[in-house]
Parts: C-alpha cells; structure tokens; sequence
C-alpha cells in the first residue's frame, strides 16, 4: 500500500478499505473492509451533526476492545479532531482530571465507563441511523495533531504525548517491509487494549496497511485466548512479555511432567544440523505440541510493551516461530527498533532496526557499549503538549532522548538493560542493570516475577529483588535458586537480599512491573524478607 502520498490517517483508511472493499476485516463479526467504511462514516455524520465535532476539539475513548472502538477511532480523525485516548484501569478522577487538561469535548464510551455528572457522553455502541452519504471529511495535514495520551495516569502531573497524522502515516509506511513475514489475510490476534500505542501499533493501523484481519478479544481471560487460537487459528499474535513468560513456563512444565524435557533441549539445540540431514520432521515432531497451543497456524509472536527477556525470545524462536521484539514509547508511535530475525525476498536475513525514516543510537556509551537510548525520525513526536520543561529535557539536537539504557550488537539488535534512573550504582562505582538480573532469575520456573531494584542495608548499596515466586515455594527454595543463578553472573552483581511472595506484584496497563510500588510495599512489610 502506498503511503507517500497521503496527508492523513483518514486518507489511509479510505485507501485501504478501497483496495480490499470485500475482504473480511474484523473476524469474529464477518465484517468487511467496506463495511468499516461505512460504519466510520456514519458514526462520524453523528459526531459532525449531533455534537458539532470540528478541527481541533478533542475526544476522548473509553472501551474496550470492540470494533465501536476502532470505528469511532477513525470517525474522530476523519472529522480532523484529535483522540484522546483513555486507560480504562484509571479512575474516574484520573479520566476527569485528564479530559480536563485537554479541553475534551465529549467522551465516547461503554456505558461501564460513564461519569456521572461528568464531561459529555455518548454509548459508544450505539446504532448510528445516519447515513453515510452526508458525510464529509475534514482535510488534516501531516502536521496536525492526530492522538493524545498520558504518559502515566497516576503520578501528579502527568506528560502529555501529542503524535500527528504523520508519525501515523510514517509507522503505517514502516510497516509496509514487513510484508516478507506478514501475508495478506493473516489474522492479527486483539487482546491487547487498543487505548495503549501498541495496540494502536499492532490491532489498528497494521492490520489495515498489511491487508490483514484482525481478531478482537475483549476479555483479558487466558481460557478464552486458547479457545479462539483452536477456534479462529490466527498467524500473528502480539502480547506483553509477561504473556509469553507465562505461556514459556507451561509449555517447559508440561515437556517435564510428560519426560520429554531433555529430549525437546536436545532436538531443538540441533535443528539446524538435523534440518539440514533430512530430518526435519523430527523438528517438527518435536516442536507441534508447542505450536498447537497457539493453534497450529502461528507463524509470528510479536512482544513489545516492555523487555523481552532474550531467553524467552531464544525459546520461541528455536521453536520455530518469528520473534519481533519491539522496543519503543508512546512518544515514539510504537516501535523505535525490532529485533526480528527473518528472511528477506532476496534470501538475505534481517536481524533488526529501526522502521525505514527513523534512527536509534546509543549516547555516550560505556567500554561495554551501553549508554541512554535515543531516537530520531518521522515516528517521534513533535512535542509533549504544553511542557516547555520536558520538552527541553526531552531533546537534543532532533534526538529523543527516552531515558532507557541499552546497547546495539553488531546485527543491530537492541538489548534494554533498564530505565537510566533505575540503573544501580554501587559503591564500587560499577553500574547493575535490573533487567540483566530479572531474566537471569525469570529462568527459574518457580520464580514467576521479579523487580530488582536499588536498595540501602546497613549503609551500603546493594541489589534487591521481590520474587513473586509459584505456590508453595519456600524461602530455603528460593534463596537456593537465587544462589544457583548467581554463580552464572559476576559476584559483584549478584543479589544477596530479596523477599518473596505469591501475590501478583503490581502492574502496569502494559505487564510492566511498578518497581517504586514493589518498593513502597517491601517499606511497608508485605513481603516475606530473607534473613
């Protein structure tokens, strides 16, 4: 799909649905490219005629994930107003205070959301009776502004992240090299709640640039997942690594509990040599059970959100699925850098990289390579709204400086070592990454989450970490994992003080675990500390 010449999201709508007028679009609801038209129109004569919707004004979305929330997403936009877009796990202070700042003029949501006495709403799942020949679209520029979203929801004065019609349309033409993995028809799976960039990434805007389907789940149930991967088989699915480390741990305890573990470790570690001798079909043997999880059609996995841990990303891969491990931010539309190793048309292999118009870097990198993360290009926001402050902070010299640490081996693959604040100094001067030590003690199938983090014990600073450990784990179990993971890192980094716990730790809307929370808990003594 060509994109060069588009001035706005709705342009890009309209082309697509044009050039696949009678493919199915949304699976589960047998709806057709033109029928989202149709629907988008429609419900943007309703915005335009009812609550005079104009240029400029801005509305907010509350939903889950339906295909109201797409439709009313593109009508927004057609109309050249700019979406708000709304965590649904906030509270109804924090949606206020937000709509607020944002001079919101009205609020489409499921009826779940209502505030009462609040800013304007309308059912988002209602029956639009207008009629889409009234319909007209509002000519926005590259340079208008197209979403609005909230950098966090719960601290005091949150950053607001402004991303134009063109950091869309330059993501939308991005995603066009990715045609040599995803193929027309392929259905992308939608749990992913479509407020956050990366279901705005990956359930919105690739689905429709790929000629794609999309399969929307608005129940954030396992059960249901695994029922429509048997049912809808879908090629693509996209989820938050806490979604794949989970998926990681049954698949290993299921191999052992059957005996075939150390079988499944042997075959996979020589697949490439018993590939090559024609016996493939051992591979394949092997690797089935895995792939029937997911329904038998998968072809592609796809984590971004947070870190992947490279190990997790090893595994699915010698399983024989393509990983793409995004990095990137709201401020950078999504995706700054994938590593996502796949053969390209010509029989070459792409290992990783920015999205073609944008750049990464590593600033003032250490002896090992690593240094902060900066990005640069089409995707990156002009600027966060009304904050001369962060803005001034945030830039340099057209680089976005994201405040992640990293470093970029030599096929371009980016490895996040950790948010710069978080990085752990200790007395020594030698700097410990959280990440690094998180997937070392991940590797444990009795260890299902972890925030390491710096802490202070009897003056000195050192590395702790809050396991949420499996059921029944105790603490001599524990700290005897602890000790064995230790010995395969540098003494100086190990962890010597944790606690454990069988509570979920607490999250963010994308998986990601709130160290500071974690912290404020261990103050407060709601974990069981090692002696």
């Amino acid at each position: 799909m060509k994109i060069d010449d588009l001035q706005n999201v709705y342009e890009m709508l309209l082309r697509a649905c044009n050039q696949n007028k009678n493919r199915i679009f949304f699976v589960r609801q047998n709806e057709t490219y033109a029928d989202l038209l149709r629907a988008v129109k429609r419900r943007a004569v309703v915005l335009a005629k009812r609550f005079r919707i104009k240029a400029g004004d801005t509305v907010a979305l509350m939903s889950g994930n339906t295909p109201e929330f797409i439709k009313s997403y593109f009508a927004i936009l057609s109309q050249g107003a700019r979406v708000l877009m709304l965590d649904t796990g906030l509270a109804q202070s924090e949606h206020i205070n937000m709509m607020e700042r944002t001079n919101c003029k009205l609020a489409l949501a499921q009826k779940s959301y209502f505030i009462p006495n609040g800013p304007k709403m309308f059912d988002i799942e209602s029956t639009d009776d207008t009629d889409e020949k009234d319909f007209i679209a509002t000519k926005c520029k590259r340079d208008d502004l197209a979403m609005l979203s909230f950098t966090s929801g719960s601290t005091g004065n949150p950053k607001i992240v402004g991303i134009t019609h063109g950091n869309l349309l330059a993501l939308a033409n991005g995603a066009q090299f990715y045609r040599a993995v995803v193929k027309p028809n392929d259905i992308f799976y939608g749990f992913l709640p479509l407020y956050h960039i990366y279901g705005v990434v990956i359930n919105i805007v690739a689905p429709l640039v790929l000629d794609g389907r999309l399969l929307l789940q608005p129940v954030l149930n396992p059960r249901e997942f695994l029922r429509d991967f048997h049912e809808y088989k879908p090629e693509i699915i996209p989820a938050v690594p806490r979604i794949w480390e989970t998926f990681y741990k049954k698949i290993i305890q299921s191999a052992r509990e059957r005996h075939v573990y150390t079988l499944m470790r042997i075959i996979v570690s020589m697949r490439h040599i018993l590939n090559a001798i024609g016996l493939s079909s051992l591979v394949r043997r092997v690797t089935k059970p895995v792939h029937d999880i997911f329904g038998g059609n998968t072809r592609v996995l796809i984590s971004a959100g947070a870190t992947l841990k490279p190990s997790i990303r090893k595994f699915y891969e010698s399983m024989g699925f393509v990983v793409g491990d995004c990095y990137g931010l709201t401020e950078t539309t999504g995706p700054a850098n994938f590593n996502f190793a796949f053969k390209l048309p010509d029989g070459s292999m792409h290992y990783a990289g920015p999205l073609a118009g944008n750049e990464i870097k590593i600033h003032n990198p250490n002896k090992q390579g690593i240094g902060e993360i900066w990005v640069r290009g089409e995707m990156v926001m002009p600027a966060y709204i009304d904050n001369d402050v962060a803005n001034q902070d945030s830039f340099e010299d057209g680089w976005y400086k994201t405040g992640d640490i990293g470093v970029i081996d030599s096929r371009g693959r980016l490895a996040v070592k950790g948010r710069k604040k978080q990085v752990i100094v200790l007395d020594s001067g030698k700097n410990v990454y959280p990440d690094e030590l998180e997937d070392l003690y991940l590797q444990n199938d009795e260890i299902l989450a972890a925030a390491v983090f710096e802490y202070t014990i009897h003056g000195k600073i050192v590395p702790f970490a809050v396991f949420q450990v499996a059921p029944g784990t105790s603490m001599a179990r524990a700290s005897m994992l602890l000790k064995a993971s230790n010995l395969k890192i540098a003494p100086y980094k190990w962890v010597n003080h944790f606690a454990i716990t069988e509570s979920e730790l607490p999250q963010t809307s994308a998986k990601k675990i709130k160290h500071y929370m974690v912290r404020e808990m261990l103050d407060a003594g709601k974990f069981e500390v090692s002696k």
